[in-house]
């Protein structure tokens, strides 16, 4: 489950009526019957508190149908943790879902909000009624996650979010999406120390505005500016932020990017029209900014696995790895730096690979010097990971492809590092080149890892035409 898991809702509709419980039946639906009333009475055993978590993985248009069950179902739906409103017109009556409806089940439900998500028609919500979702949703529902998406909006200035001076910084409110909305002002995201996560998305505004905004919100640890847009292009993002995991920029015509986070693991960029490389200045950890490793490079993903495996949260890698993360699939490579005889971190680089869902263009790989990043404690971590390399149980047969794999400082002597690039060649997961660096290794290294490379190209391949070299 995502940290707000809007994957897992439906769209939300109130027209259709479920059928009355004592309309006629066929002898097929009468069966049928007799084993949802056996379903529902086991169920209807459950506490309230986990029929509540069943009911939350539905619609709310399901959970709130489930009222006319009997008198135990009645009130079951107004403890789901999550709800979901879409403003979807029923094409056979081509009525859409009322704001009034909206609000009122909002109202009627009676339990702590973890989050809700709400689809709206511009034209049908004005701002003062987004403004009473808003408040209902954090003053009195306690509601840690929001997601408003406006489903006309054209960028023309006709969407204009007005909201009140410091509308989103509820202690509770801990994450925030909006999409598809005009911003003028910053002045709704005053005092946001709360928030952990922002996402905008299709969002118009002035450059000053979103830096007015991310200055407002310096607790955030995953920043989403995906598809943005804004007409004046001679000026500078500015992302200054110490507290930042995550930071992900898309969009057209940039002039300057200016980034500070010194806790930032991954960074992803997907600018098109960048007026100069030389106008991109980041200052994150070394491993985001390798010299031949990572350099400024546009759909490009870099993810410090290394550093993010040592949180005890992993806030930024639970976010990627889930489809509110949807901006993956346009990014065209993933540079990653790991430590392979660490198991954690072979997890969390397996599922980001799965979490790709498609073929990746290219993967680099910078490996950690296991010994410099062994922690006090770790010492038997080595041998562990080494048996499961040999068993195969590490990186089973994965759901990716990737068309090129290079690792920029593959050891031959390493068997964790030779057990990763093999079983990439055996299982077929690289589709065009395997390729290794050795050009800046001393030369009895050098010889050493192209022995290795001369192994590996040895291996029975996966994919016949797959091209293993160095360089």
């Amino acid at each position: 489950m995502s940290l707000f898991p809007l994957s897992i809702l439906k769209g939300s509709q109130f027209h259709d009526q479920p059928k009355p419980m004592n309309a006629s039946l066929s002898s097929d639906e009468r069966g049928k019957r007799i084993l949802v009333d056996h379903v529902e009475d086991r169920l209807s055993k459950l506490p309230d508190s986990v029929l509540g978590k069943i009911l939350g993985t539905m619609s709310t248009e399901e959970a709130v149908k489930t009222s006319v069950l009997s008198k135990r179902w009645k009130s079951v739906w107004k403890r789901v943790p999550f709800l979901h409103f879409d403003m979807l017109v029923d094409m056979n009556k081509m009525t859409p879902l009322a704001p009034e409806t909206i609000t009122q089940v909002i109202n009627r439900h009676n339990d702590h909000l973890e989050g809700c998500s709400i689809v709206h028609y511009a034209h049908l919500c004005q701002d003062s009624v987004l403004e009473t979702w808003i408040r209902l949703l954090t003053l009195e529902k306690q509601t840690n996650a929001i997601a408003l998406s406006n489903r006309h909006g054209n960028g023309t200035g006709t969407n204009q979010l007005r909201l009140s001076p410091e509308i989103f910084s509820h202690p509770r409110l801990k994450t925030l999406f909006l999409y598809r909305y005009d911003f003028k002002f910053a002045h709704d995201f005053k005092n946001c120390y709360n928030l952990k996560i922002l996402k905008l998305e299709k969002i118009h505004a002035e450059v000053d505005v979103f830096n007015r905004i991310i200055a407002s919100c310096p607790s955030l640890k995953v920043l989403v500016l995906h598809r943005v847009v804004w007409r004046i292009k001679k000026a500078c993002l500015k992302i200054h932020n110490n507290n930042l995991k995550l930071l992900h920029v898309s969009c057209i015509d940039v002039d300057c990017i200016e980034v500070n986070a010194p806790l930032l693991d991954i960074f992803s960029i997907y600018c098109t029209h960048f007026a100069r490389k030389a106008n991109f200045i980041i200052k994150a950890p070394r491993p985001l900014h390798h010299n031949g490793f990572l350099d400024l490079a546009e759909f490009n993903m870099r993810y410090n696995i290394s550093r993010q495996s040592r949180e005890r949260k992993y806030i930024a890698h639970e976010f990627v790895i889930s489809r509110d993360a949807n901006y993956l699939k346009r990014l065209r490579s993933l540079s990653v730096f790991v430590d392979v005889m660490n198991s954690k971190q072979v997890e969390l680089l397996r599922q980001i690979l799965v979490a790709w869902n498609g073929i990746l263009g290219d993967l680099n790989i910078l490996f950690e010097d296991t010994n410099a990043s062994k922690e006090e404690g770790e010492s038997s971590i080595g041998g562990i990971q080494n048996k499961k390399w040999e068993e195969g149980k590490v990186f089973p047969n994965a759901d990716f492809r990737v068309e090129t794999v290079c690792m920029l400082n593959f050891s031959g002597s390493n068997k964790a590092q030779f057990a990763l690039a093999s079983r990439f060649i055996t299982q077929g997961t690289v589709t065009k080149k395997m390729m290794f660096m050795t050009s800046s290794y001393p030369q009895e290294v050098k010889l050493n890892t192209e022995a290795a490379v001369a192994k590996l190209m040895k291996l029975p391949k996966g994919n016949e035409n797959l091209n293993i070299g160095y360089f």
